[in-house]
């Protein structure tokens, strides 16, 4: 689940007494041959910490805690973004990893309620954004917030029918086409998806409303890009020229909110 879903639950734990460690790690490209020495280097500072409080079933609740945090990080290295952050709970309780495209300053604690100041801020600074990709007969929708994607919705246009289809939920790139049907516009074709463009227009204002977007942003051919944007007849804080019809998620996050 995303990380703004979870915040909720990260909320209530209070007095934990195995324990929670709150995790912020840079990993953006400056620090890239840095993180791994800084992660090791703090979670040993804090199993020192916890073992000078003498309290044996703190230590073991924390050395559980450090055992997981570092395999899942390691298993999980080929999603890094610009930083990771991680809320776990001491003898196997809550355990939320997250890798986001949000940069955060390095910090570790170890206690008996998590730290939120730094997910807080962002959760204010980083509201929901709506990222736009449209191809010529198909146009993938992505809600998210704090940097990562919530939710995926994928209309595509028949050509031969001249009828769209809606793909809903984290499959549904894979259930919609692989590819864009058509390589380049013609009059005939463009008259065809400037229609479709406009129909799914109201769509997208209905998912803006409906997820509270403070931002839109379309990323997609120069062609493509500016006919979504003048059917949408909405503000769009961002347009990055750019086919990422086939792209990872973490590749248009990573378009979506660079720079």
């Amino acid at each position: 689940m995303a990380l703004s879903t979870e915040l909720g639950k990260i909320k209530k734990l209070h007095n934990a007494e195995a324990g929670v460690l709150s995790l912020y790690l840079s990993t953006k490209p400056s620090e890239r041959d840095k993180w791994e020495i800084h992660l090791k280097n703090e979670l040993r500072r804090l199993e020192q910490e916890v073992e000078a409080s003498g309290d044996e079933a703190l230590v073991k609740a924390f050395k559980g805690v450090r055992e997981r945090t570092e395999q899942e990080i390691k298993h999980n290295e080929h999603k890094l973004l610009r930083s990771i952050v991680l809320f776990a709970e001491g003898n196997d309780g809550l355990f939320e990893l997250h890798f986001l495209q949000l940069d955060v300053d390095n910090e570790f604690h170890y206690g008996k309620e998590p730290v939120l100041d730094q997910i807080e801020k962002l959760d204010a600074e980083f509201p929901n954004t709506g990222i736009l990709l449209p191809q010529m007969d198909a146009i993938t929708v992505y809600d998210t917030r704090l940097g990562e994607v919530e939710d995926v919705t994928v209309y595509e246009l028949d050509l031969n029918s001249d009828e769209w289809r809606r793909y809903q939920g984290r499959g549904s790139r894979q259930n919609a086409a692989s590819s864009s049907q058509v390589d380049q516009f013609d009059s005939r074709k463009e008259k065809q998806i400037q229609r479709f463009y406009r129909e799914i227009a109201g769509e997208i204002r209905s998912l803006r409303k409906k997820h509270h977007w403070s931002k839109i942003v379309i990323i997609g051919q120069e062609r493509s890009a500016s006919l979504l944007k003048e059917e949408l007849n909405i503000e769009v804080a961002r347009v990055v020229h750019r086919n990422l019809g086939n792209a990872e998620e973490e590749e248009v996050l990573r378009r979506a909110f660079e720079g």
